[in-house]
C-alpha cells in the first residue's frame, strides 16, 4: 500500500499580513471598533495571537495598515492613462463590486471615527486624502478645457469626493432602489454640471 503524499506550502510573510488585514476589515465590518480585538481578528484569520504579534507591532499598527490597504485600492496606479480615464477610473473603483458594499462602509465608518483621536491614523489620513484630491485636481486640469483653473479644479475635486462619501452613506442607511449604476451616473452628472465633460464607462 502506497501512502498518499501530502504537500505543505508555507505562506510568505506578505501573504500572512494580507490575511490578517482582510480579517481585520471583516471584524470592523461586522461590529466596528468593538469587534476589532486581537481575539476576534485571530479567530477570523484562523491564526494564533503570536502570529499577529509577529507581523504587527500593535493592534494600532494593524489598523493603520488596514487603512493604507483600503485607500491603496481606491488610489490605483493611473500612469499611462489619459485625464478622462483617470477620473473615470476613480469613480469606477469607488463603486465597483469589490469596494461598494455595506460591510466595507461599516469598516470605513469605524476607521473614520478613529481618525479624530488616533495620531498615527490621522497623519496617514491627511497624507492619503491630500494625494487622493491632488490626483483628481491634476486630472481635471489636465483635460485641457479652458476656464477650469487649478483653484476651480480643487473645488470640483473636493465636491466629488464629498458626493461619493455621501452616496456611500445613503446606500448604507437606505439602500432600497439604490444601484451602482445610479451612483456612478450621479457622479458623472455632477462633473458635467461643472463643465467636466466625461462620458460614463
Amino acid at each position: 500500500m502506497v501512502a498518499k503524499s501530502t504537500s505543505f506550502q508555507r505562506k510568505s510573510s506578505q501573504q500572512r499580513r494580507q490575511e490578517l488585514i482582510e480579517a481585520g476589515i471583516v471584524c470592523l465590518g461586522k461590529g466596528g471598533m468593538s469587534a476589532f480585538t486581537i481575539d476576534h481578528i485571530c479567530r477570523q484569520a484562523g491564526v494564533s495571537r503570536g502570529l499577529i504579534n509577529h507581523h504587527f507591532v500593535s493592534k494600532d499598527d494593524l489598523l493603520v495598515s488596514i487603512y493604507a490597504h483600503m485607500t491603496d485600492y481606491l488610489m490605483r496606479d493611473s500612469s499611462g492613462l489619459s485625464p478622462r480615464q483617470q477620473i473615470s477610473g476613480f469613480i469606477d473603483s469607488s463603486f465597483d463590486k469589490n469596494s461598494f458594499k455595506k460591510s466595507n462602509l461599516r469598516a470605513w465608518l469605524a476607521i473614520w471615527g478613529e481618525v479624530v483621536t488616533n495620531p498615527n491614523l490621522k497623519a496617514l489620513h491627511q497624507s492619503r486624502y491630500q494625494k487622493y484630491r491632488q490626483q483628481l485636481v491634476s486630472a481635471i486640469t489636465g483635460i485641457g478645457m479652458s476656464g477650469i483653473s487649478s483653484s476651480v479644479a480643487e473645488h470640483i475635486a473636493r465636491q466629488l469626493i464629498a458626493l461619493i462619501d455621501g452616496l456611500w452613506l445613503e446606500y448604507c442607511l437606505h439602500s432600497e432602489g439604490f444601484s451602482l449604476a445610479s451612483a456612478k451616473a450621479d457622479c458623472y452628472q455632477f462633473l458635467q454640471s461643472q463643465g467636466v465633460m466625461i462620458n460614463p464607462r
